[in-house]
């Protein structure tokens, strides 16, 4: 990326270039400009000239030049600066050559690069002989002034350079500028270097910006030559900018050209290509002007960093929606239990202590903990959730606490943050914690305690302000006596403690639930106005044990709202199908279809609900047995999901 010329301060810094009259004419008028632009009489031309305004540009020192005739020429050729050339008028050739005419009739005009119409109009006009001439170089000018005189002129109409040299040779010259075209150049020196100042500082502005950018940025002209090329990518294609700038870009980088873009007027967006050993994203832009192309930008992004801030956005705004899902008034309930359950977690929400969470599995701890999040001081921060059970231990470690790159065989390049880096600030809510491995209680234990988490192959630990909840459907204590939970852990999170009463404790709250569920689940069918549950099934449902607490209750009034969408039944047509549909809700009635050593067992009353936790496997394997083995059918009549059947007999194992 080429440099931004650092703009001056104050005042507009101008170079008046000329030798001899412009010289003069310039010390004349520029004093009345002193106020708008810092002005420096500059008595050299040419090379010399040129040498000296760009060093002074390099320096951010020179703003714009003014200067005339074969030397302006010459300086607008080798300098980077503006440079406004005085202008002659035909008024200024005629008021010349009529000054000439009072002095001597054999005059001449020596003008730079080009002849005026009005001097042979004049000479028309008057019937005058006067010799027009144009010069280019210096050199040029000393020959026409040479044969002038040989010829006879006596005076000599042109610029500095020319009188400058008529006079040296004898002649009389007559300055050919008039006090208003320098002037008027002036005027547009001092504007040319107020635009110039505006454009160099929206570059700088540019380029700063891209100097900062992780993108790699490189603009072509018209030629594909490189205009802009940042310090990304640089870094993309091992170029320095000083050596990039004004080369091809076709020929740095021939699989990057822009020449197709520019050629058709049309961009070439998101192209994958591979650079060295690392996948890139390449964007190819025209610049469209009025008169068509005008250049054009590529963009390099790298590919694995697009992949990382995808994933981080994702991870944030699942984070964020699970944060807002639930509130502690979506626990539906008026028993008093429920009230008082909601007035404690509300007191507990208003502290940081750690909350320990105790109820059987689908009570609804999930909301809970993610109600009292919301009610907290930390609701506007993550609330991240992780099930302790699901994961086996090593990825469960990785999860919890991150890694560096390099950790292990497979780690991601750049490392990956742990869920406690994630809920920084906010909730992290450790559900069935009690399936924890013993070696995780360990480093758990020491990120409660410290307060900082150590990724797994970091050196250096991270601190960490979050909030834990946990929950667990066991018996932690009977855990720690028999030595599956650790003792000190299990005092570290049982804190705060509220325990979700099971549905079958709370009768009183059944007609509210179902029907609550049952209306969101016929809104999700899309029904238009949802109906009260038919009184054949409400009165079932509050007869049931629901050993599947909240979640199967929602399971099976969704089973309902399906069996019942946009139809109208007569009531035992009704009730056949709820047999067929919802037979836990029947119980020894929907036994007909079910094999005769399974109604045997049903019969003995059979559900789980009631029986203490110590015998619960030994009675999950009578009836089993009484089952022949078939544990679809043993889960049916226990009232328990296949899920829990394992568990409780891996429990008991």
């Amino acid at each position: 990326m080429t440099p931004a010329t650092p703009i001056p301060p104050g005042r507009p810094r101008i170079w008046a270039v000329g030798i001899s009259r412009l010289s003069r004419a310039f010390a004349d008028l520029i004093p009345s400009y002193a106020a708008q632009a810092d002005f420096r009489l500059v008595g050299k031309g040419y090379e010399a000239a040129a040498s000296a305004i760009a060093r002074e540009a390099r320096e951010g020192r020179l703003d714009a030049v003014v200067a005339a005739g074969s030397n302006g020429a010459y300086l607008r050729q080798h300098v980077d600066v503006p440079v406004t050339l005085v202008k002659v008028t035909g008024f200024d050739v005629l008021s010349a050559l009529a000054t000439a005419r009072r002095i001597s009739p054999r005059v001449a005009l020596v003008t730079h690069a080009a002849t005026y119409p009005e001097v042979d109009e004049f000479a028309r006009a008057f019937d005058l002989p006067i010799p027009s001439y144009t010069y280019l170089t210096e050199d040029d000018a000393t020959v026409r002034v040479k044969a002038l005189r040989q010829e006879g002129i006596e005076v000599v109409v042109g610029p500095g350079l020319v009188t400058e040299l008529a006079d040296r040779l004898g002649l009389t010259g007559v300055f050919l500028y008039s006090g208003q075209s320098v002037k008027l150049a002036l005027e547009d020196a001092i504007e040319a270097a107020r635009l110039r100042r505006i454009e160099s500082s929206r570059r700088e502005y540019v380029n700063t910006i891209l100097a900062h950018l992780n993108e790699g940025v490189a603009a072509v002209d018209t030629d594909g030559r490189i205009q802009s090329f940042n310090p990304a990518m640089e870094r993309f294609l091992g170029t320095p900018a000083a050596d990039a700038v004004g080369r091809k870009l076709q020929g740095l980088a021939p699989d990057l050209s822009l020449d197709s873009v520019m050629r058709t007027g049309a961009k070439e967006l998101e192209a994958i290509h591979k650079l060295g050993d690392r996948m890139v994203v390449v964007n190819r832009i025209p610049i469209l002007g009025e008169g068509g192309p005008a250049g054009a930008v590529l963009t390099i992004q790298d590919a694995n960093a697009i992949q990382r801030v995808d994933r981080h956005l994702r991870r944030r705004a699942s984070a964020r929606t699970a944060g807002v899902r639930y509130r502690l008034d979506d626990l539906a309930g008026e028993s008093p239990s429920m009230r008082q359950l909601r007035e404690l977690a509300r007191r507990y929400a208003a502290v940081d202590s750690t909350v320990l969470i105790s109820g059987e599995s689908g009570t609804g701890k999930e909301v809970l903990a993610q109600g009292m999040h919301d009610a907290s001081p930390r609701r506007t921060f993550p609330f991240v959730a992780i099930n302790c059970a699901a994961f086996p231990e090593a990825l469960l470690e990785s999860e919890l606490f991150g890694y560096e790159e390099g950790a292990f065989t497979g780690a991601r390049r750049g490392g990956k943050a742990g869920l406690f880096e994630s809920a920084h600030n906010g909730t992290l809510f450790l559900d069935e914690v009690g399936d924890m491995p013993p070696a995780l209680q360990t480093r758990l234990l020491r990120v409660l305690q410290e307060k900082q988490v150590l990724p797994i192959g970091g050196v250096d630990a991270v601190p960490v302000n979050v909030r834990v909840i946990a929950a667990t459907h066991r018996d932690l204590a009977a855990l720690v006596r028999d030595g599956a939970f650790r003792q000190d852990l299990y005092y570290r999170l049982n804190i705060l403690r509220i325990a979700m009463p099971p549905l079958r404790e709370r009768k009183a709250d059944l007609p509210e639930l179902a029907e609550l569920l049952y209306r969101r689940a016929q809104q999700r069918l899309g029904l238009p106005r949802p109906d009260s549950l038919p009184e054949a099934a409400r009165g079932r449902l509050t007869a049931y044990g629901w050993p599947g607490n909240i979640r199967e209750l929602e399971n099976v009034v969704e089973r309902i709202a399906v069996l019942l969408a946009g139809r109208a039944l007569d009531e035992g047509t009704l009730l056949r199908e709820l047999r067929a549909t919802v037979p836990e809700l029947f119980g020894h009635e929907g036994t007909e279809a079910v094999a005769p050593a399974v109604a045997s067992a049903r019969s003995g009353g059979h559900s789980l609900a009631g029986v203490a936790r110590s015998s619960q496997a030994e009675h999950i394997r009578r009836v089993l047995d009484e089952c022949g083995g078939d544990r679809a059918a043993a889960c049916h009549l226990l009232g328990i999901s296949p899920t829990t059947l394992w568990r409780r007999l891996k429990e008991a194992a």
